[in-house]
């Protein structure tokens, strides 16, 4: 297990699925159990950032935003503040796929970094990433200014940031399902399908779904 945290993010309005996707089942689990269940054993630290909702069956350490309704770059923030450890994995609920041996690969690459995060051509996963606590005051700077875009803590400030590359990423089983995000029904029923395909072996294919 790594001296690292795990941020889960559960904390956004769920405007385009009509309904809090954190609750919604997908196979045996809702998609915050499963991301809970996924990242239990890799992390010393579990912490979810959920804007004041309650998740207490799971007794996991739930924080709201200090700057609430600034997007995910606010919940960055709330779970940076409240983690007990410099390195931190940041994942939103909504991505059920997680490949927990490339999070904890990334976390070893952090102990030279302030940020490492996946990066394919121009696309970065900026929600599929490791932050430090030195990104802290970076972040709050931001969010203080009004910029509220995460990748632009990349290119727009002094932080040392770590690029994963695509054919690092390979190593680990590359697929579109790896970052992919539920946030529409339609993209439910793609999770369920893709879910499927997994249970019986088959084969996924190897092209990126990476959104800024």
């Amino acid at each position: 297990m790594s001296k690292a945290t795990a941020i889960i993010l559960a904390g956004g309005k769920s405007t385009r699925m009509g309904r809090d996707k954190a609750m919604i089942r997908l196979n045996d689990n809702n998609m915050l159990e499963g991301a809970v269940r996924a990242l239990a054993g890799g992390f010393s630290e579990l912490i979810v950032s959920a804007n004041n909702r309650s998740y207490e069956a799971l007794k996991i350490k739930t924080v709201s935003d200090v700057f609430p309704g600034r997007g995910p770059m606010a919940g960055i923030h709330a779970g940076l503040m409240a983690s007990g450890n410099d390195i931190n994995f940041v994942v939103p609920c909504d991505m059920p796929f997680i490949n927990v041996r490339l999070a904890l690969y990334m976390v070893e690459l952090a102990m030279d970094s302030d940020v490492v995060v996946p990066k394919i051509g121009d696309y970065y996963e900026p929600l599929f990433a490791v932050y430090t606590k030195s990104c802290l005051p970076v972040i709050e700077a931001h969010l203080v200014a009004g910029r509220n875009k995460v990748s632009k803590l990349y290119t727009d400030t002094e932080l040392k940031v770590r690029y994963v590359s695509e054919a690092e990423i390979e190593k680990f089983g590359y697929s579109d399902s790896l970052f992919f995000n539920v946030n529409t029904p339609v993209d439910l029923q793609q999770a369920k399908d893709m879910a499927g395909r997994k249970k019986n072996g088959s084969k996924i294919s190897d092209s990126p779904n990476l959104e800024d």
